[in-house]
């Protein structure tokens, strides 16, 4: 993990290097209050001080040889790469499918063809989550949600 740790730490050092960028570029201040820029400025000064602390423990941790290799290989990196190929189907036919019936395809695609699951717990996971989401979204938040031609 220590090798995995380093890797990450400086991802998310770039990363918030970029946030920080960003937003000192938006206004600190508004009329009434903090503006735009307040807390991306802030989140992202605290995700580069929690990276450089990721990567300092990291660097002076001793290594353990009983360790596993950090990253996916093999079969692992396959379902990896089946994940983000539903993702970008996922994405690619929400405006024509609608979030509902998007939603319930990609994660039974998850459950069926990634996971391997059962067609009856695949099914009332797809389900459930579709509802849930649906309910959170829609009905609580009101936020809307995209529909298909048929309005669903």
């Amino acid at each position: 993990m220590k090798k995995a740790d380093l890797i990450t730490g400086l991802v998310l050092l770039v990363l918030s290097g970029y946030v920080i960028r960003e937003s000192w570029m938006m206004p600190a201040s508004a009329t009434f209050g903090p503006g735009s820029g307040f807390l991306p400025l802030w989140l992202g000064i605290l995700m580069a001080l929690l990276s450089v602390m990721l990567m300092a423990g990291a660097w002076f941790r001793k290594p353990d040889p009983t360790e596993k290799a950090p990253f996916p290989a093999g079969k692992a990196l396959l379902r990896v790469a089946a994940v983000m190929v539903g993702l970008g189907v996922y994405i690619f036919l929400m405006e024509v499918l609608g979030f509902v019936l998007n939603t319930f395809l990609f994660v039974s695609y998850l459950m069926l063809a990634v996971e391997r699951e059962r067609w009856k717990p695949a099914g009332m996971v797809a389900v459930l989550t579709t509802a849930g989401l649906y309910i959170i979204f829609q009905v609580l938040l009101g936020i809307t949600l995209p529909k298909n031609m048929f309005g669903l």
